[in-house]
């Protein structure tokens, strides 16, 4: 004798067949919510990443001229090296020949 109320797959000598699973209804409000919520979300990380992207170019270029200017700035130390350098060196010589 079986079981009304066997709810085992047909396969396995069940008399019933499970059809649903899960019997959800989502609301249309929920849905259109949700939707733009998604929608909305993946236009701001849109327009965000843009204006990170402009941020970051404006970057590279402060960058740029910051080691333009920083090369600049070593040559003219250089140069004033080479001369308090030579200052010395004619300090020196002409001391050396006063006394």
């Amino acid at each position: 004798m079986k079981d009304s109320c066997d709810t085992r797959p047909a396969e396995l000598g069940g008399t019933q067949k499970v059809t649903r699973v899960i019997d959800m209804k989502l609301p249309l409000t929920w849905l259109l919510t949700v939707a733009a919520t998604i929608i909305g979300g993946g236009f701001g990380l849109y327009y965000k990443l843009d204006r990170l992207g402009d941020d970051v170019t404006d970057m590279k270029i402060a960058v740029k001229s910051g080691n333009q200017a920083t090369a600049s700035v070593q040559g003219e130390l250089a140069i004033l090296r080479f001369r308090v350098e030579n200052l010395e060196a004619d300090k020196r010589t002409t001391q050396g020949g006063v006394r």
